[in-house]
């Protein structure tokens, strides 16, 4: 089982207790957490036991998921998934008929849907789109928006009117259950065999205080396993907070063991040395990876105008295709997605026969916790060897989605996922524009399951804001999107295309050669985030994302609505060093 980890991946997984793994750029992070569970899953002695990953990302859980099939592990006990769907699937679901605020039934409000409420709301209280408003709740229960509190109290009576609730509520509820019912928290400790936490360097107070109190229960022996690195906290304004093993142990009132991942198979040891002017803890972090000791090629550019921006990427991009280099192996990042969206579209202008996996290019929203959007994708990925697992999961949370709305499917059946999906295989359409397409594989769907669209509140609701949200995108004439079905395809094959995302959204990725641009203060970091901590950070992800090359770029011309010119990001400027 432990065959092909290294002594400190080694180390970490076999502790028996709980474990903070600090683990730097590269060094096989997720190896060492897939192996923890997978350990962990061949030790079960209760076949009633769960282990829990809870992950930044749905991407991130399922690329767990997926190696723990590799494996040839049994992941019949194991459960991943964002700290959202966990507090959902585990606490809000289960228990919500003792909460008057969702005992008759919810649905969840999408980032389209809350987006344009804010953004209606804005209007109505005389503020611009861009000011600040925050729908966060604080650990006491009360709400962090202080400064525009009608706002948003105004914004959460118009969801509950609709008994739809936001991302920030899930947790707020949630919190609300277990501190009102301390028999929620026993429960689960009595359930949970391990809860793992990636990325613990980005987790918001009050997912901390949701985890403690379920540690806290009185009664189990369930063990915590956090894996994370404080240098790569860079969601600060999201609400991050990296903390410390004193602090960690303080909030659990458990003991942590410390243990480290120091090796890093990634990048060659010059781009580490390079990043490393930007690291804030003392890991001494050593390339361990075949290209260890190959030449990197790092660049910096402070010259180029805005205007010329596009075309100067798009040459390297030329240039590393002609050396061989994959197309999915080079990203081009930006700090912001303003910046990052026109990027996109530009060069697929300039570069017609590259493929581009680019945020922005896509019709569709990915709002996965749209009901249409669920369906959506099933009908999206074509059934194959290779899509079946993922479908059939996909097929299963459809399933509990649909149960949660009151809509019961194939009680009959013993194996309603692979029914579900033999029918949505038995649907098509000869119609080539996406939205009409799915539209009408949606109604001969829930035609051939005898269930009226019409009769439930949530279906259409979560169906407005579905085709309202993609047709926006569609007739916005500055995102020029493809409206075939073919195009809409493409944004479920993530193996495909240069990579064009925020240097948030690129976080965990890895990539030959990174291209980033818009290195600049008040871009990176933004206004709100001014400090020195912040933009070390923000550069130790983008410039750690590089196997071999790194061209950074701060460019010339932008300025800000006063008309003054934006300046290179100053922990960068700063930096003495011989460039390629």
């Amino acid at each position: 089982m432990l065959k092909g980890l290294n002594p400190q991946q080694t180390d970490a997984v076999i502790e028996p207790g709980n474990v903070l793994l600090t683990a730097c750029p590269g060094s096989g992070k997720t190896r060492a957490l897939t192996y923890k569970i997978a350990y962990e899953l061949e030790r079960l002695t209760n076949s009633k036991k769960i282990i829990i990953a809870v992950t930044f990302t749905n991407r991130a859980a399922d690329e767990i998921k997926k190696r723990i099939r590799e494996l040839n592990a049994d992941d019949t006990n194991l459960w991943a998934g964002t700290i959202h769907s966990f507090c959902l699937e585990w606490i809000l679901r289960p228990y919500m008929c003792y909460l008057d605020e969702l005992k008759n039934g919810f649905s969840i409000s999408d980032e389209y849907n809350s987006e344009n409420l804010i953004d209606e709301l804005k209007k109505t209280y005389g503020l611009n789109f861009w000011d600040s408003v925050s729908t966060k709740y604080l650990p006491n229960g009360e709400k962090e928006e202080t400064v525009y509190r009608a706002l948003i109290d105004e914004y959460h009576d118009a969801l509950a009117s609709k008994k739809l609730i936001d991302f920030d509520q899930i947790l707020h509820y949630a919190h609300k259950l277990i501190l009102g019912y301390p028999k929620i928290s026993e429960i689960l400790k009595n359930m949970f065999h391990l809860v793992c936490v990636d990325e613990y360097q980005d987790t918001q107070q009050l997912q901390y205080s949701i985890l403690a109190k379920i540690m806290k229960g009185a009664s189990g022996n369930c063990k915590m396993f956090f894996v994370g690195d404080s240098d790569q906290a860079i969601y600060g304004s999201l609400g991050g907070v990296a903390k410390e093993l004193e602090e960690i142990k303080k909030e659990f009132g458990v003991v942590f063991t410390s243990k480290e991942l120091s090796g890093n198979y990634r990048s060659n040891q010059q781009i580490i040395d390079y990043y490393r002017n930007f690291q804030t803890t003392d890991i001494d972090i050593k390339a361990l990876g075949t290209n260890a000791d190959d030449t990197a090629v790092i660049t910096y550019n402070r010259v180029v105008h805005k205007d010329n921006l596009t075309v100067s990427i798009s040459e390297i991009i030329k240039q590393k295709i002609a050396d061989g280099v994959p197309e999915h192996e080079i990203c081009v990042l930006a700090p912001t997605w303003y910046l990052v969206i026109p990027m996109g579209r530009k060069l697929k202008s300039l570069l017609p026969d590259v493929k581009f996996d680019a945020v922005g290019l896509s019709p569709l929203l990915k709002n996965r916790e749209n009901t249409w959007f669920k369906i959506a994708r099933l009908f999206l990925v074509l059934p194959s060897p290779k899509s079946f697992l993922i479908r059939k999961r996909w097929a299963s949370e459809l399933i509990n989605e649909l149960e949660s709305l009151g809509i019961i499917l194939f009680e009959d059946k013993e194996f309603k996922s692979k029914a579900l999906l033999k029918l949505i295989n038995s649907i098509s359409s000869e119609e080539t524009d996406g939205l009409q397409y799915l539209e009408k594989c949606f109604l001969e769907l829930f035609e051939k399951l005898g269930i009226s669209i019409s009769s439930n509140e949530m279906l259409e609701v979560h169906w407005t804001t579905f085709f309202d949200g993609a047709k926006t995108r569609l007739e916005n004439s500055d995102f020029d999107l493809a409206k075939d079905i073919e195009s809409f395809r493409k944004m479920f094959k993530h193996e495909e295309g240069v990579v064009v995302n925020t240097c948030h959204g690129i976080k965990g990725e890895e990539f030959d050669t990174v291209i980033a641009f818009g290195l600049l203060h008040g871009k990176l970091p933004n206004w709100n985030e001014t400090g020195i901590r912040a933009a070390e950070k923000l550069l130790y992800v983008i410039c750690s994302r590089a196997k071999r090359e790194l061209h950074l770029i701060s460019e010339t011309g932008r300025v800000t609505n006063s008309g003054r010119a934006y300046n290179p990001t100053y922990q960068l400027s700063s930096i003495e060093y011989d460039y390629s």
